[in-house]
């Protein structure tokens, strides 16, 4: 299969690109009252070091658009597209968003979360003036 980037030339899809960009501006941006487009570089703006960072999140209903099990098959058929891509040079494997974390989540509830001997000992001597158990 055969996925269109979202860059490069016309011909290649950057106007999607491009359009997926001004969306993410107006709903994150516009939409949300907060700095959009160019407006960090503005002058008067960068003088008062704002920032004004905004976000939109969404919530969407899927079984209002189709069945929920035809959703997920297909969610499952595109990550597993996706996880084939050949990679890039000197990578292993192709990772989609929020697997690497899932994966390190699922590693440390196995083995635990690693911590450094310096903060593993100032969060023991805390927890001997408290009276309370130390770090494992």
């Amino acid at each position: 299969r055969l996925l269109s980037p979202l860059g490069g030339s016309r011909e290649l899809g950057g106007h999607k690109g491009y359009g997926l960009g001004v969306l993410v501006d107006i709903l994150s941006g516009v939409l949300s009252g907060a700095v959009y487009g160019d407006v960090l570089d503005r002058k008067a703006l960068r003088a008062q070091k704002l920032t004004n960072t905004g976000h939109c999140f969404a919530a969407i209903d899927i079984k209002r658009f189709r069945p929920l099990e035809d959703f997920t098959a297909d969610m499952d058929d595109l990550l597993g597209t996706l996880q084939e891509m050949p990679t890039a040079e000197g990578h292993e494997r192709v990772y989609t968003a929020g697997q690497p974390e899932a994966e390190t989540e699922r590693h440390r509830r196995a083995t635990g979360i690693p911590v450094a001997p310096v903060l593993a000992q100032q969060c023991n001597d805390i927890a001997a003036r408290l009276g309370v158990a130390p770090l494992a």
